[in-house]
């Protein structure tokens, strides 16, 4: 199986003191809603950005006003924007953040105040072969995709929920970061490693992997096909 990247590979690096960022990182928010429940700001915030970057015509004055001296993003005029973006484009964030459907419209809020020629989908009943088939498919096209790791369903109340994994040495390492459910990553590839799919995703400012197989179990036993999605965006760049 072949591997999957976005053209930039290092995506949205910033910098926080003496550490380069792997996209942005809802603890760094001062709000404490937005560090509770801001997973999906972050990741549309970051998706913006990536595509303004890569395509100068989706490039706004919002985006532009971020300073990047020597490749990387300043983290305080990061957060400005994200902060911007929140209180633009979002019209709601309950407790546990937004769901697919608020999300796809907060984005297409987004791209129809800016005159951007794409739109956002919230896809559900995804079977494992075309979640996969759409991610590949998007990444190809140099679009990152919002991954779901959607709630316990129907017991929202449940403790079920994935590991993410670091990579060391060849090896795929379980992170910190396990038992993840009601979160939001950002794709930017898939690789294959040992015989196992993996998406490689930016979360809480990192770089891990997803094992799909993994995911698409989580998904089929415990997350539900409508809550444990993708964003597909629709429109050539």
């Amino acid at each position: 199986m072949e591997n999957n990247y976005l053209l930039n590979q290092d995506y949205i690096r910033i910098k926080n003191m003496n550490t380069i960022s792997y996209g942005g990182n809802q603890a760094w928010c001062k709000s404490k809603r937005l560090q509770k429940a801001g997973c999906g700001v972050i990741a549309l915030s970051d998706i913006t950005i990536y595509l303004a970057e890569q395509n100068p015509g989706l490039m706004t004055d919002a985006i532009r006003k971020i300073n990047k001296p020597n490749g990387l993003y300043n983290k305080n005029d990061y957060l400005a924007y994200v902060k911007w973006f929140y209180k633009h484009f979002v019209l709601f964030l309950w407790r546990k953040g937004m769901n697919g459907i608020a999300m796809m419209n907060t984005l297409n809020r987004y791209f129809m105040v800016n005159d951007i020629g794409l739109r956002a989908r919230w896809k559900i009943f995804l079977s494992d072969e075309a979640m996969m088939t759409e991610i590949r498919h998007l990444i190809r096209k140099n679009k990152p995709v919002v991954l779901s790791i959607g709630p316990n369903i129907p017991n929202v109340f449940g403790n079920k929920g994935i590991s993410m994994y670091v990579a060391k040495e060849g090896k795929m390492l379980t992170s910190m970061k396990k038992n993840i459910k009601s979160h939001y990553v950002v794709v930017t590839g898939v690789e294959t490693i040992r015989g196992q799919e993996y998406l490689i995703v930016s979360s809480w400012g990192k770089k891990y992997y997803i094992n799909y197989e993994e995911y698409r179990d989580y998904v089929n036993h415990s997350g539900g096909r409508i809550t444990s999605s993708i964003l597909y965006i629709k429109g050539v760049l």
